[in-house]
């Protein structure tokens, strides 16, 4: 058993290095029979059509603006500090592209492409607000008081897909006959198609009257004040501008391996920072707060984070891999090429 198992592991051996000595003997008469990656006739460059489909993936954020009213926090307790940001996360990214090579280094590219941001926003505090309570009157005028909503452990996961038309110029430099070198800079308009939220963590919602000295603990939903857990809570990031620029590029290998089929691979980036999302406002030009109580139905209703006063704006940032497949083609009015 043991020598069929040492003779089995011979031959597999033997056959790896023989498919790798065809597979380099190919890549050198590739080489010198040319794999036509930048293709010429007579000193003469012809312009040539890339068109590729790829996918990758990789780290992102939504990169929220906060706005100043994050710095009025205060915390639930003398033992909790006050804990309010966002994380990273991951996702997935699908793109084709068409490329013009008006140059032997240089061409024009364009595409369509679709983009899932994920990220959290997170946060342990107390959003303290000055109202007046017009449900419960003393000498029959409403009395002002200060509403105290206890967020503990709230993590709120939040996903927005866009779909990106981007425009750029890449260039190339080829390092062997069937290898280059390419890269893509440019700027792109982005569409947000959809959005998804869902809400974890802990609402404790109580009431200081300072000018009467009372205190509402949380044992009284009949008036507003509750301890209630937010699970389950989902809704869509309300966005008052759909249409977004954004700069991107990407840089990578290119080997081609056959005379119109290659293969790219790369690192990415994209970065709405031109013109940023920007959540709604009411017709006052003010966001809602997170959560607000209805009085009519004695329910709470959460708004997201995104949609509420504490984010001004979201700036989606992405960094990842991609790998994709091209197929060439030569220009047919520049070039009346054979075998091609």
């Amino acid at each position: 058993m043991h020598a069929d198992y040492v003779i089995m592991h011979k031959r597999l051996y033997i056959l790896l290095v023989g498919l790798l000595m065809v597979s380099a003997s190919y890549v050198m008469a590739g080489s010198r029979d040319t794999l036509h990656t930048t293709f010429v006739v007579n000193s003469d460059f012809v312009p040539m059509h890339v068109v590729q489909i790829s996918v990758g993936g990789g780290l992102n954020s939504l990169m929220p603006k906060f706005s100043n009213e994050v710095n009025n926090l205060l915390p639930i307790d003398d033992k909790t500090p006050v804990s309010f940001g966002s994380s990273v996360s991951g996702g997935p990214q699908f793109q084709a592209t068409y490329t013009y090579y008006f140059h032997k280094y240089v061409g024009f590219t364009a595409g369509v492409g679709f983009s899932m941001y994920n990220g959290s926003l997170y946060g342990t505090f107390n959003d303290r607000d000055s109202l007046i309570d017009y449900e419960n009157l003393y000498n029959g005028k409403p009395m002002s008081y200060y509403l105290n909503s206890n967020y503990r452990e709230l993590k709120e996961h939040n996903q927005l897909y866009m779909v990106t038309v981007p425009v750029g110029i890449t260039g190339r430099i080829s390092i062997t006959d069937p290898i280059q070198l390419r890269g893509t800079i440019g700027i792109g308009m982005s569409v947000v198609a959809g959005s998804h939220y869902r809400a974890e963590g802990e609402l404790e919602t109580t009431a200081d009257y300072p000018d009467y000295k009372l205190h509402f603990d949380s044992d009284l939903p009949q008036h507003g004040f509750t301890n209630s857990y937010l699970g389950g809570y989902n809704g869509k990031i309300e966005s008052a501008f759909p249409l977004n620029m954004y700069v991107f590029g990407d840089f990578g290998m290119h080997y081609q391996f056959t005379k119109r089929l290659g293969l790219y691979a790369g690192i990415y980036f994209d970065y709405t920072c031109f013109s940023s999302i920007r959540p709604k406002t009411n017709d006052v030009g003010r966001r809602p707060e997170l959560v607000k109580f209805d009085y009519q139905t004695r329910q709470f209703t959460y708004s997201g984070m995104f949609n509420s006063k504490f984010v001004d704006a979201i700036n989606p940032l992405s960094v990842g891999i991609k790998v994709g497949l091209t197929i060439t083609f030569l220009d047919p009015i520049k070039c009346n090429c054979e075998d091609w």
